[in-house]
């Protein structure tokens, strides 16, 4: 029996602070009775000198008890020796006591200031965003998410199953946090039973989950991929998220697998719907393997494409805008009234510092007729960038602009009456990028599937026909043969383009030769499309930097010398086009693009990772910038780009905005070039003529004069 209760004591104690205390505060209590007594009974046969009643050496046994000073201030003539030793006794007995309530106090706050930095503290936040998982994305998110938080107050929540100390270290070292920006990190998985009342989901308002990197734990994208699912499923279908909603944007490797949890979890959102009868809470996909394919597959046919997409999708310099024309105040609808009736051309004729791109309209998936169409989404967003016919405010939801920002905007709609001058016809000497192409895709240890979808994605781009032959290099250890690829040539073929599979190996092939490579750069000459596709690897040891990226690098710097001495290279524009792993070696590739002269027409350097940032950090604002971003993937509307063929052009963004007019076109901005024939620098044997962008211009000043050079790009909206 003695044991049991032992036991159960025990157990007690180790449960909660709060039994301790309990306990302490009783043996308190009754010790003091205690003692009270054996000091009533001493003085009751004599042996304390102290008389009263019992309330009196109750009182002064907890006097000794609770204050160690209170004998020291008695005088020794007035206690007897037993008087003496017995008022010491309880003194060392309140010592013992409260000594053990501070030390556990203390522990006490030490393990909860522990708890808090390992990410166990609960959330009490309205309007928090939640990000989930720890990834190559997260920094390049957040950097997204500071910018785009830039004039509010936030607090971002980040939930990973890493050491929340290890996370915040890693996240401090690479960006500065913001003063607005109240960032916590806490420890665990999405789909774990405890996370919504940990991180509050009553009170978010935006869920973003990240697909994890592949590593020891997650050895595969569909293990990746089903992590997402799990997390997705579980947010959805919690009690907390069924009651309040909240945006979720959620990134999956392909579409395939984001369709079957849309799927599993429709009734569940739609129930959401329901009751918070807010439609934006149906979740934005984001397809990362689908979008990096689509990406590289735009800059064979649009060199530079995704210093365009940067400059767009990004909150730096000018972003898109919907702005619901039927919510305006009196004053704003009608100065925007005065532009009814006109076309897109007529309307950007008359703003000065933003872009209408087109209208929009929010239909119900119920009033759509198509029933072969399979939407999920009970928000319709019907975009017509660039439309044919006039514009009826009667008939649209809103407008699309390019812009500064939102006051900008409403500025320029209140000056809209303003503008009487009269724009000048120009007639500029440009060049079409619409050569022959022939491509040399080099796809080192890269998965079958990835180079099925660049491939497929380069075909479903070849709107002109132009791309002639593509090879593909593959290492030689490799198992994939040409037979696995029947399909993919069958589908090529179809547009004429022949394929290639042609092993080398990776590690030696460009070694074996010197400085300037002069026989490697000649057996590429026959191609002007460079691609270096790359497969993740496993950062076993967290390294950033890791070895794909050194390849990388090394292999930029390389293809940067094949035009010394090679006379052949001049004949065609040619571009190159690389994936990084890595933000920072993004950024390395970036610096080196910016400082040092390059002998190509463009250079696409892809991080995915940064790319994907900017996609979802946007999404997460406004779900139709995902829906709009989509149609520029998936090619509904197209980015051109033109050359300035004459030497020198002095015009103004009003002057070729009415020139692209002519061509049913929306002008958007400007990549300036610096240019310079750097033969007698690396003492080549001919001629070297090389540029590096000097500055991407979107939605400039429009009346302000601008001066192009020969080679300097335009870039237009086409449909």
């Amino acid at each position: 029996m003695i044991r049991y209760f032992k036991y159960k004591f025990d157990q007690a104690l180790e449960k909660s602070f709060l039994n301790l205390a309990l306990f302490l505060f009783i043996i308190s209590f009754v010790g003091i009775i205690f003692l009270s007594l054996i000091f009533y009974l001493l003085f009751l046969i004599g042996i304390i000198s102290v008389d009263g009643a019992f309330g009196k050496f109750f009182w002064q046994t907890f006097t000794y008890f609770i204050d160690v000073g209170t004998i020291s201030g008695e005088s020794y003539g007035e206690n007897t020796s037993a008087d003496a030793i017995y008022k010491i006794l309880i003194t060392i007995f309140g010592i013992i006591i409260f000594s053990s309530f501070i030390g556990i106090i203390s522990q006490a706050l030490s393990n909860r200031i522990e708890e808090l930095r390992e990410g166990k503290g609960y959330i009490s936040e309205k309007n928090h965003t939640i990000i989930f998982n720890y990834t190559k994305k997260t920094i390049p998110l957040l950097t997204e998410l500071f910018k785009s938080y830039e004039n509010e107050k936030k607090t971002i929540v980040l939930l990973s199953e890493q050491e929340t100390k290890y996370v915040s270290v890693k996240i401090e070292s690479a960006i500065n946090i913001p003063k607005n920006i109240n960032l916590i990190c806490r420890k665990g998985y999405g789909w774990q039973k405890k996370i919504p009342l940990l991180l509050d989901f009553k009170g978010a308002s935006n869920f973003i989950i990240l697909k994890p990197d592949i590593n020891n734990e997650f050895l595969t994208q569909n293990d990746c991929d089903n992590e997402v699912g799990k997390t997705l499923t579980s947010l959805i279908t919690s009690d907390d998220y069924q009651q309040t909603g909240g945006n979720i944007v959620s990134e999956f490797s392909s579409r395939q697998k984001q369709i079957l949890y849309e799927i599993f979890n429709l009734e569940n959102v739609n129930n959401v719907i329901s009751t918070t009868k807010n439609k934006k809470d149906y979740p934005v996909f984001v397809e990362s393997e689908d979008i990096r394919a689509k990406i590289i597959s735009q800059a064979v046919f649009n060199p530079d494409i995704v210093e365009i997409y940067d400059e767009l999708f990004s909150f730096e310099g000018s972003e898109i805008y919907f702005i619901n024309t039927k919510n305006l105040n009196l004053n704003i609808k009608s100065k925007l009234n005065n532009l009814n009736g006109k076309t897109i051309y007529e309307i950007n004729a008359i703003f000065d510092h933003i872009i209408c791109l087109g209208t929009y309209t929010t239909k119900d998936q119920n009033s759509i007729k198509d029933h072969d169409l399979i939407v999920f989404d009970p928000e319709i967003l019907w975009v017509d960038l660039i439309p044919d016919d006039k514009i009826d405010f009667d008939k649209i939801d809103g407008l699309i602009f390019i812009a500064n920002d939102k006051k900008n905007i409403f500025d320029e709609i209140n000056h809209c009456d303003d503008r009487k001058d009269e724009i000048k016809t120009i007639d500029p000497t440009l060049d079409k990028f619409d050569h022959k192409i022939r491509i040399a895709l080099l796809a080192e240890n890269v998965s079958e599937n990835r180079i099925k979808k660049i491939l497929n994605n380069i075909k479903d781009t070849n709107k002109l026909k132009n791309v002639d032959f593509i090879r593909v290099y593959l290492d030689e250890s490799t198992p994939l043969t040409i037979d696995k690829f029947k399909d993919t040539i069958d589908y090529l073929n179809a547009d004429g383009i022949k394929l290639e599979l042609f092993t080398i190996p990776f590690d030696n092939w460009k070694h074996e030769q010197i400085y300037p490579y002069t026989d490697l750069s000649k057996l590429l000459n026959e191609f002007n499309c460079y691609i270096f596709a790359y497969d993740d690897i496993t950062d076993e040891d967290d390294n950033i930097n890791n070895v794909k990226d050194n390849k990388v690098i090394d292999n930029y710097v390389l293809f940067s010398n094949f035009d010394i001495s090679n006379k052949e290279f001049q004949n065609t524009p040619r571009s190159f086009i690389t994936e990084v792993g890595a933000f920072k070696s993004k950024d390395i590739l970036e610096r080196y693009k910016r400082n040092t002269l390059s002998p190509y027409f463009g250079v696409d350097i892809i991080d995915i990772n940064t790319l994907i940032s900017k996609i979802i950090s946007t999404s997460s604002l406004d779900k139709n910038n995902k829906k709009l971003i989509d149609l520029f993937l998936d090619l509904n509307f197209s980015i051109k780009t033109y050359t300035v063929k004459q030497d020198s052009l002095e015009t103004t963004f009003c002057e070729l905005e009415k020139f692209f007019s002519e061509k049913k076109q929306i002008l958007l901005g400007l990549i300036d070039y610096d240019f310079k024939d750097v033969k007698e620098t690396y003492k080549s044997s001919c001629a070297m003529p090389r540029r590096k962008i000097s500055n991407i211009i979107i939605n400039p000043d429009q009346r302000k004069k601008l001066s192009l050079n020969k080679g300097d790009r335009i870039i237009t909206l086409s449909k």
